[in-house]
């Protein structure tokens, strides 16, 4: 998005928000997926990024990338809705025992994951603590550079080594374990 662009959705134009919208939809959608893990889940996450995208536009300086600082948002969206998720998972395994009830969990977009990806390596990344996983998924599934990981995520440089180097060694141990 070039700064015209970005002028234009600051002052409500909904061409050029239909515009920012269909330009990184699917990188949001995609991120939101990664870390969410469900596809219902990330449409939300993702119409809840750029409701607030749009009204933090105000704040946008251009210090960093324009999908650096949408993925930010996306990351805390994700994080907040982790933690809800957490409050209701617990409440729906009580209720599935209480009343014996099968979640069905065959989504289309989680098919496609698992079909770009090796299936072990992503339950694996799945196993680790949010710390570590988001930096996995930024860098190894969406490209990011180290240093735009550390803006997006509001952490040293430093910090994002440490903590990709962490994943990868525990990532290493759980699949050694893994049966062939």
């Amino acid at each position: 998005m070039d700064s015209h662009w970005l002028e234009q959705c600051r002052v409500g134009d909904s061409l050029a928000i239909e515009r920012l919208v269909q330009t990184y939809q699917q990188a949001v959608y995609r991120l939101a997926l990664s870390i969410l893990d469900d596809s219902d889940d990330a449409d939300d996450a993702t119409q809840e990024v750029f409701v607030a995208a749009l009204r933090a536009l105000e704040s946008f300086r251009g210090n960093a990338s324009f999908k650096t600082w949408l993925f930010s948002i996306t990351v805390n969206v994700c994080r907040t809705r982790l933690g809800r998720l957490k409050n209701r998972g617990r409440l729906e395994q009580i209720l599935q025992s209480l009343f014996h009830i099968r979640s069905e969990q065959a989504y289309p977009e989680n098919e496609a994951i698992q079909h770009e990806s090796d299936t072990a390596l992503w339950q694996a990344i799945h196993t680790l603590a949010d710390k570590h996983r988001i930096p996995v998924i930024l860098r190894y599934y969406h490209d990011l550079p180290i240093d735009e990981i550390a803006e997006t995520l509001g952490v040293p440089v430093g910090t994002v080594h440490s903590r990709l180097n962490h994943a990868r060694e525990r990532l290493r141990a759980l699949l050694k374990e893994e049966p062939r």
